[in-house]
């Protein structure tokens, strides 16, 4: 009796193919995924954030990264969290602050340094201020404050007033990591950039 031989057709090869290509695809698609969709956190939470600080550029542009000796790292900064409305707000001045986060150290105790001088603001509901070439860059901070913990640098802006002073309770924040000679935004604000300049004081 002759030997029957099964021949595997066409369709049966097509559609191995079809399933190779398929798990290829999904295997790519978890890369993207999770290449996009992951968000690092930084190692500490301050209680003392109100809300995020959006870095802008001159030109009304989001900054999120850059050479950590650029000199401004970001032309302007703005908060997202409005002046109290107890606060009288003439005179009203906004100043950036960077601040060196260390393990096992609470944010009310990091060791920091102000980046800018006090800068009036515009808008009560929308704090900035301005950072000019001559205010230390993140390279400067981090020789002088090294960012110990993982890369991480805190900035903070600090609002004030004639009449309450400073207002050192609760502001704005932004995390930055930094990795050598760059650095990148990891968490920080919302705002719009493109009106930016307009949200610091004439003549400040």
């Amino acid at each position: 009796m002759g030997t029957r031989v099964l021949t595997i057709s066409g369709a049966g090869t097509r559609t191995r193919l079809a399933l190779g290509l398929a798990v290829v695809a999904v295997v790519v698609a978890s890369v993207l995924v999770w290449r996009l969709g992951s968000t690092e956190e930084a190692p500490y939470t301050d209680p003392a954030s109100t809300g995020g600080l959006t870095l802008c550029s001159a030109d009304g542009k989001a900054v999120t990264e850059g050479r950590t000796g650029d000199r401004p790292f970001a032309d302007l900064v703005l908060g997202d969290t409005p002046l109290p409305d107890d606060a009288d707000p003439a005179g009203a001045v906004a100043t950036l602050y960077a601040y060196q986060p260390r393990e096992g150290i609470a944010p009310g105790e990091f060791s920091g340094s102000p980046i800018t001088a006090a800068v009036a603001f515009a808008d009560p509901s929308r704090p900035a201020t301005r950072v000019t070439a001559d205010a230390w860059s993140l390279g400067d901070f981090v020789t002088a404050f090294p960012a110990s913990l993982q890369g991480y640098v805190q900035l903070r802006l600090v609002l004030g007033t004639p009449q309450l002073g400073t207002l050192a309770d609760g502001y704005d924040t932004a995390d930055i990591k930094v990795d050598g000679d760059r650095w990148e935004l990891v968490r920080g604000g919302s705002a719009s950039c493109r009106d930016a300049a307009s949200a610091v004081a004439h003549g400040s």
